[in-house]
This record gives C-alpha cells, structure tokens and sequence, in this order.
C-alpha cells in the first residue's frame, strides 16, 4: 500500500501527452490554446474616428480661442463603412461618425459639442490638440504582433478578439474521451424499478456529471454484472475509444471483484493498487500506451473523492491546464483529528467571517456510502496519519466548486 503523494507522483510520471484539435472558433469557449496565435492585421485596421464630430487640419484650427472661432466649409461625410473618398483641403471639414475613416488630409477630430453648424458652414469653438480622438492605424497592435499565448483559456473576450482578426479555427488541446464502466451486478438503473435486494446506480451518472464538468467528453457508458468475460469485454471495449477508463467497483479483495485480474489480461501494466486513504483505499491504477485506467471504489463517496484527487487533475492537464488542484486557504473552526492508521480525507464544510478567511468545519458524516457527506459538504483537508488541526490553524481545501 503506498502514500497518497507517491500514488499522485506515480499518475504524474505516467501522464500521456496532450493532443490537439483545430476546432471553430464558436465551439472554442472554455477551452485551452495549444499555440501562441498572432495578429493577421493590425488594430485599428484603418485610421478612424473615436468621436461623432468632425474631421479637420490641425493647421487650421490650432489658433481657436473662445473669442476668436475657426469657420470652416462642410464638404462631405464619413460613415462608418462609407468613407469620404476625397482629401481635405485648407479651409474645409468633414462630417464623421464614430469609427468612420480618416480621410486623407485631416489629422484631428472636433467634437460635435465643440461646434456651430450652419447649412454647409462649421464655426469650430474649441480645438486642444493635434491629433485629437484619432485611432492611429495600429495603435493596439500590428500585423504579426503576439495576441494570444500558448495555453491562454479562451473567454468571450479573447473570442471576440480572434472573431475580429477573421480567424475562423483555432488550436485547442483535445477534450479527453472517457469511459465509464460501473461494475455490479446488484445495480439497476437510477430511473428503473428496484427490488429489495437491488441498489440504484448513481455513480455512473455522478461520474458522467464530473467528467463533463472536468471538461472531458464521455465516449462509452456502460454497466457489467460481477462477470469476469463481460468486465473483460467492456474493457476491451474502453480501451479502444478513450484516453481514460473509470471503472467503479470490482476493485477490492471479494471472490467477485474483477477489475484487477481483467485489467491484466486486457495488456494493462498495473501501476499501483491501493493507497493508504480513507476514503478510497482499494484505488487501482494502470496504463496501457496512451490510456490511462482508473479502477474506483464501488462506495460513491470512494468513487468520487478519488475521481476528484486523481483523475480530475489528469484531465485538467490534458486539456492544457496545470496537474494541480485548485484550493483556498481557511481557518480550522474546532480541532479535526485523525486517529486512524490511514490518511483521511475529511469533508469539510466552510463558514464565511469578516476577514475573507474561511471557517473550515468538519461535517459529522464521513461514511464512504453517505452521500450526504458530499452534498453536505464544501470540500475537503487532506489530514496525515496521527495528525490533528486545532481551532484557529490554517488549512488548504479543496473545493468541490
């Protein structure tokens, strides 16, 4: 039986590499970059306007004053999207909206509150500087310059920023595929009649809601009886269509647990079983290439706190993310003990305070087949054989957020 940092060190060593797709730019959100992107044009693409107002030569109007106005001739207009073919000269102005082209000869904008208007005539009352609310060609950025880096997650902002360049495919990191495969021969279908000797299935579909949640795409659903020829074939099976395989139960040491042995016979190289934990001590791992295989617990609370310390951070770093865990930092509400001879994985309530530091709270439920102990509970504290947290320490949590 081995440690919970050497189980994660051996997960990390056996990490396959990621694979990338080039997906539409409308199914991108949410998803990791696997190159750099750079810009096709510059920003603006065109010199344009910043105000409704007018476009005019600096040389005319730098000598405004409040008492002394400059007139100026109206000779055109430009929209946006219907530029002013002509050039501007001496004496003249062009009416221009926000975002309509610069015209050739002009260099400053007056805003439409700093001027008279009269039939084709402009008195200009107010000029400050050259160049006023003008959007240089280029002044975010040119043509060839870094827009986005490598493994940047793309929001709607960094959308709407490729949208503007006309890029239509970008490179992601590959969603991983799972299968799910919940052994049992006494589970039915959550939706289906039970009898009194039957239990509901709900870790298939907590786990299908994980990996999804994970990011992860599930490409086989399935559940087995306690027969060996079907484990092995549903195995085969996985093997053939995911980057992941979770199996639920099977895994412990009963006469019809026959997770290990099927593994075995599939080509899988069993990397670790058994790790010194509560929850989720019969945890098997393996490999096979590029697939990973997880065998969980059967109990659900196993399944999932060893899906969420083990198998979610494998396909974070999949899709371009860090094989890391996300946490926060909260103060131990009333001393948490461990008097067990195995690591315990404690859930955990937290408690808002004033400060912004959490109170960490132990919920009384931590029975491996309780699910309220999850549905309770915020997160949980990893907390070493023999250890104890007292009122008022700092821990680190791990959310289920």
């Amino acid at each position: 039986m081995i440690t919970i940092e050497e189980a994660r060190e051996i997960i990390r060593k056996n990490l396959p590499p990621r694979q990338i797709d080039k997906i539409d730019l409308a199914e991108a959100p949410g998803q990791v970059l696997a190159e750099d992107v750079f810009a096709r044009e510059s920003s603006p693409r065109y010199t344009n306007s910043a105000m409704d107002g007018f476009a005019v030569r600096w040389e005319d109007v730098q000598t405004v004053t409040a008492s002394g106005p400059v007139k100026l001739t109206i000779v055109g207009e430009s929209q946006a999207g219907i530029p002013y073919a002509g050039k501007l000269q001496a004496g003249e102005a062009v009416r221009i909206s926000t975002g309509g082209m610069l015209c050739r000869g002009a260099d400053t904008i007056v805003p439409i509150e700093e001027v008279e208007i009269s039939t084709q005539n402009l008195k200009v009352l107010k000029a400050d500087f050259h160049g006023q609310h003008v959007r240089s060609e280029g002044e975010e950025f040119s043509a060839g310059d870094l827009l986005l880096s490598k493994h940047t997650r793309l929001e709607p902002p960094s959308i709407a920023l490729l949208a503007s360049q006309g890029i239509t495919e970008v490179p992601v990191f590959r969603k991983p595929g799972v299968s799910i495969i919940v052994t049992g021969t006494e589970l039915v279908p959550y939706n289906a009649a039970v009898k009194p000797w039957q239990i509901r299935d709900s870790n298939g579909i907590m786990l299908r809601s994980a990996v999804r949640k994970s990011g992860g795409e599930t490409k086989l659903n399935a559940h087995v009886d306690d027969s060996y020829e079907k484990t092995v074939a549903a195995m085969e099976q996985a093997k053939e269509q995911s980057d992941i395989i979770l199996f639920s139960g099977g895994v412990s040491v009963g006469p019809h647990d026959q997770v290990k042995k099927a593994a075995q016979e599939c080509g899988l190289e069993t990397l670790f079983w058994r790790v010194n934990q509560k929850p989720g001590k019969p945890l098997f791992f393996a490999r096979s290439g590029d697939t990973l295989f997880f065998g969980l617990p059967g109990n659900p609370v196993s399944a999932y706190m060893c899906y969420l310390y083990y198998a979610h951070p494998v396909l974070q770093y999949l899709q371009g993310k860090e094989y890391a865990h996300r946490a926060i930092r909260g103060r131990v509400a009333s001393a948490i003990r461990n008097t067990t001879s195995r690591a315990q994985l404690f859930r955990v309530s937290l408690e808002q305070t004033p400060d912004g530091l959490p109170l960490v709270c132990p919920i009384s439920r931590q029975g491996s087949h309780m699910l309220t102990s999850l549905t309770d509970a915020d997160g949980f504290i990893h907390l070493e054989v023999n250890n104890t947290l007292k009122a008022g320490d700092t821990v680190e949590v791990i959310p289920f957020e």
